[in-house]
This record gives structure tokens, C-alpha cells and sequence, in this order.
């Protein structure tokens, strides 16, 4: 399954302040805009780098990066690396990128979802759900029965996402090694 397309219903108000309250007009009844859903392949490039930058953006990063081509290509040719974006008119509105992680102790996968986003317009439209149960049906096809996500406890959007898709929270520590410092030493 390469593309999902599916229909999202907006609202546009038209919002006025008055004295002790506030005046909400309907400017549309209901517009409805049609995404489409795309797990990216080598031949993607540009829509996997076009996330890729989006990642950085939403994140707040003043001076994005990029891989080189070669890196990427190399990254998007592997059946074990997934990125799915969401777009609108071709142009890239969220997406999400995951690592299956091969276990020892049985021969099975697991799926970490590493990061996931989708364009402030955008947003509180189901796109970031859309995305989650698209790789959900991935994981299913591949035989694959865990799924896991990290979330700052603190960043209560995500863990509602990912809670109304299904995920169990566990109460786990995460502990990141800063490399970059002893690689200088």
C-alpha cells in the first residue's frame, strides 16, 4: 500500500472581540480538504527531505540541517526505516518517521516511532492519528506486535495523541549520553 486518501472537514470562523465576550461567525459551513498519506521510497527524495526540514522548523532548530543525498537514499532504501508524510496538493503537511529494531531475545521486531509532526494549520484534523495507524497497519503486515513512542510527560498534546491511538503509558526514565562532548577529548 503506497497512498491512503482521505477527506478532513474544516470550519473557518470569523472571530470579534466585544466588551465581556467574544462573537464567532461561521464563514464556511464545511470545506473539505483531501490528503493523502505516502510511505516514502527512494524515488522521494524531495518529499523526504522536505519533512526532514519540517522536523527541524517545528522543532525550533534556527539552522536546520540536511544530509546529503547518498546518506539519504541509502536511509530511505532500507526496508527497515519508514517515513510516512501527510500532504496536501503534493506539498508535505506532517509526516513521521520510524526504525523497526530487530530483538535477541526472540526473532521478532519492534516499531519506535522516533519523531512525528504535523504543520500548525493543520493540526486537531486527525492527520498525527492518521499517521499512527498507518504505520500500526505496517507493523501488522510485517508481523510486528510492539509499537513505542517517547513523550516529555509534560507535553500533554502528545500524550493524548498517542493515548487516543491506543498506546499504554509506562513509567520509564529515558537517559540520553551527550557524545559529542568526550568525542572532542
Amino acid at each position: 500500500m503506497n497512498a491512503q486518501h482521505f477527506v478532513c472537514f474544516q470550519l473557518q470562523f470569523r472571530i470579534e472581540s466585544r466588551p465581556g465576550f467574544v462573537l464567532i461567525y461561521p464563514i464556511n459551513h464545511e470545506l473539505q480538504v483531501q490528503y493523502t498519506l505516502k510511505k516514502l521510497k527512494t524515488e522521494d527524495l524531495a518529499l523526504a527531505k522536505e519533512l526532514f526540514l519540517f522536523f527541524q522548523v517545528d522543532d525550533g532548530i534556527a539552522e536546520p540541517t540536511q544530509s546529503s543525498d547518498a546518506y539519504l537514499l541509502n536511509m530511505l532504501g532500507k526496508n527497515t526505516f519508514h517515513v510516512l508524510v501527510a500532504l496536501l496538493e503534493n506539498k508535505v503537511v506532517g509526516g513521521l518517521t520510524a526504525y523497526e529494531l530487530s530483538l535477541y531475545k526472540e526473532e521478532n521486531r519492534e516499531m519506535f516511532l522516533y519523531e512525528i509532526a504535523v504543520d500548525s494549520n493543520h493540526r486537531r484534523l486527525g492527520l498525527a492519528s492518521k499517521l499512527i495507524s498507518h504505520l500500526k497497519e505496517i507493523c501488522t503486515r510485517k508481523g510486528i506486535r510492539e509499537m513505542y513512542v517517547a513523550a516529555k510527560a509534560l507535553d500533554e498534546p502528545a500524550v493524548r495523541l498517542y493515548e487516543s491511538t491506543g498506546a499504554k503509558r509506562e513509567d520509564v526514565a529515558w537517559f540520553v549520553y551527550d557524545l559529542k562532548e568526550q568525542s572532542h577529548k
